[in-house]
């Protein structure tokens, strides 16, 4: 999942995804993100469950994966929260994506 982003110098800018549970999966299990290839640019992801109990917050602004290991409640669909800053003062405007992957495995061995 991408997700673009324009910024102004000193800006932030907060977005919210839906993340719906593939059917013949029943658990997620970890969180990815590829780096954000920008200067100064903070970046956080929030996970909700669909009735906005925060499962976890994670800085997406470096290459990194979040294995879950807590358990998450029986649910078909999370919610995404992406808060970035663009705290580059060098330029105008930054244009910059975040990459992330929800992975979902089955429970059932």
């Amino acid at each position: 999942m991408t997700t673009d982003f324009v910024l102004k110098a000193g800006a932030s800018e907060i977005r919210t995804l839906s993340i719906q549970k593939p059917e013949h999966l029943e658990k997620l299990v970890m969180i990815g993100f590829n780096p954000v290839k920008a200067l100064a640019v903070d970046c956080v992801v929030r996970l909700y469950t669909r009735s906005d109990v925060l499962l976890g917050s994670y800085n997406c602004a470096e290459r990194q994966n979040h294995s879950l290991t807590q358990s998450l409640p029986a649910t078909t669909q999370f919610k995404a929260q992406i808060e970035v800053s663009n705290n580059n003062f060098t330029q105008a405007t930054t244009r910059f994506s975040v990459i992330n992957r929800f992975k979902f495995v089955s429970s059932v061995r």
